[in-house]
């Protein structure tokens, strides 16, 4: 698992303004395919009825995305 904190603090070392956070997240959500079903089924996460259509794949990263969105902000923001 990622530790937030850690992230943050990289992040801060690096930026001065909370505008690049999205691109940061963006590296951190895994790229390959065996690493995103791992990652997404690790986390529990599920697919929901809004996905229809969609390739998989990009649902999984989306999710995870979110996840990691979330969580670094609430580590960020305190």
């Amino acid at each position: 698992m990622i530790d937030w904190e850690a992230e943050v603090k990289e992040y801060k070392e690096n930026h001065d303004t909370d505008e690049y956070i999205h691109e940061w997240i963006d590296s951190l959500v895994p790229v390959y395919y065996g690493d995103i079903i791992n990652t997404f089924n690790d986390m529990t996460l599920v697919i929901g009825e809004d996905a229809v259509g969609l390739p998989i794949w990009r649902v999984m990263a989306f999710r995870i995305w979110e996840v990691y969105h979330e969580e670094f902000c609430n580590a960020y923001y305190s």
